[in-house]
């Protein structure tokens, strides 16, 4: 069995609370990620969204399984048309002096590996690289 884990660390000049509430805030989330009508922090509720460009390609579907308010938020990334397993990523917020460093973690891709190169390792990294490292960013700007 494989172990494929995305790693990715990124420093915010934002307090915890705000970088929070850019992440959690559905109206937020907009702006920068997806737009998630049924999104939510109650451990235990599901959401899902598609990518906006090509909405019937990428349904994910999530349920949400551990949430610290300002530290943690965990939930499963699934796609429907890959039902062998789900992916889990962990969004760990950690203070900083005067900013905030975002440590995400994306696990159990290895249950896409047969699924094609849109579910690749190589894939999922560049488009977290994007979110976190060009989007995030350009919305942090604004604030």
């Amino acid at each position: 069995m494989s172990h494929d884990i995305i790693h990715i660390e990124r420093t915010y000049p934002i307090s915890t609370a705000a970088l929070w509430q850019a992440m959690t805030d559905r109206q937020k989330l907009k702006e920068w990620f997806f737009d998630i009508p049924n999104f939510s922090t109650e451990e235990g509720a599901e959401f899902e969204f598609t990518k906006v460009e090509n909405p019937d390609a990428q349904l994910h579907e999530c349920t949400v399984l551990e949430v610290k308010p300002g530290e943690l938020f965990k939930f499963t990334w699934r796609h429907p048309k890959q039902p062998i397993g789900n992916s889990i990523i962990t969004w760990r917020f950690i203070p900083r002096r005067g900013a905030t460093t975002l440590h995400l973690t994306h696990e159990g891709l290895e249950h896409f590996k047969d699924a094609g190169e849109q579910f690749s390792l190589d894939r999922f990294e560049s488009g977290w690289e994007r979110i976190l490292g060009d989007a995030l960013p350009k919305f942090i700007e604004k604030l």
